[in-house]
């Protein structure tokens, strides 16, 4: 287990979703933009994805589509590099024991469940590491807009210092409850594209053609549809953090910021002052979102993927090695 955790495999899995999902992050980043706004917008109506690009633009010009860009990549980066490397050693290790292979059997643990498990546990790794960076980021991406008062922070370092030093160290990990829910949500999305992916190749490999990538990523983004679809849109860190707002009727403090008590009392208090729509607000723009930077992620991953296995089976093969290795 302990030569697995800098093995070129388990570095090859966290690095390809790692650039996976800065690329797919960095092809449709004003969508993530408009998605957090509408999380965060309070009471109002939520316009389509055309109109809230159109309103942006004529209001904060090109550039506040991209607003806290930087940030959100570095923090994508590492969010996705610890969820992949947590998610390959995690597997390798309980794959590798007899132990766990023996209470799986005894248990009758399917493939797809021992994966979603996993996956569920490499997420609250992640969570627990990159949940600060996400609540900076939030922060950086929202302040400067409408109703969020003047450019604050300088960058997520100064975030960072500047919320531990006046509001304490329990506000870095602002709406952690939240996002330890919507770990399952990713989970399943991964262990679905795992098991799709294996039962293609499969049926590929009998049938005599070559397996594609686009043909199991193309399942994934309609998987991330239907868990969209049938998922309560949980806060964020946009709406956990206290963002400041304009003062209105609803449950906000009659100094304008947000006051919530944890994700439950966030998801009734949106319920009671703004109707279960408040709950979806800017789901469709969220539709696209996620659907689109899921299936460039998950097929840049499998490119990357792909070219590793490629250099280093060459390199196995100049030196007399293997043939055929399994990343």
């Amino acid at each position: 287990m302990a030569g697995q955790l800098f093995s070129v495999a388990a570095l090859s899995h966290a690095v390809s979703g790692s650039v996976g999902g800065n690329v797919a992050m960095l092809a449709f980043y004003p969508l993530d933009q408009l998605v957090m706004r509408a999380q965060a917008a309070g009471h109002g109506k939520s316009r389509n994805p055309l109109s809230a690009i159109k309103h942006v633009i004529k209001v904060e010009g090109i550039g506040g589509l991209y607003r806290g860009m930087g940030s959100t990549l570095m923090t994508l980066f590492a969010a996705n590099f610890i969820y992949f490397y947590a998610f390959y050693i995690l597997r390798i290790g309980f794959t590798r024991s007899k132990a766990s292979r023996a209470l799986g059997k005894r248990l009758g643990i399917t493939r797809a469940f021992f994966n979603l498990a996993l996956g569920t546990l490499a997420g609250a790794i992640n969570v627990a590491f990159v949940q600060p960076l996400w609540v900076a980021n939030a922060r950086l991406k929202l302040q400067g807009t409408e109703g969020h008062g003047k450019a604050r922070y300088k960058g997520v370092t100064d975030v960072l210092s500047t919320v531990y030093r006046e509001e304490g160290v329990s506000k870095l990990w602002a709406g952690v409850s939240s996002s330890l829910l919507l770990c399952l949500n990713p989970a399943i999305q991964f262990a679905v594209y795992e098991t799709v992916k294996k039962l293609l190749v499969r049926r590929n490999e009998k049938g005599g053609r070559a397996s594609h990538s686009y043909e199991y990523t193309s399942v994934c983004a309609w998987c991330n549809v239907k868990m969209d679809c049938d998922t309560l849109y949980l806060p964020s860190p946009g709406r956990a953090d206290s963002a400041e707002v304009p003062e209105q009727q609803g449950p906000y403090t009659t100094r304008g910021a947000v006051s919530y008590h944890g994700t439950f009392d966030c998801i009734a208090k949106i319920y009671k002052f703004e109707g279960w729509q408040g709950l979806f607000r800017g789901v469709q723009t969220k539709l696209w979102h996620s659907t689109l930077i899921s299936a460039l992620m998950f097929l840049t991953y499998e490119k990357i993927q792909a070219a590793v296995e490629k250099v280093v089976v060459s390199q196995l093969q100049r030196r007399g090695g293997a043939h055929k290795i399994k990343l």
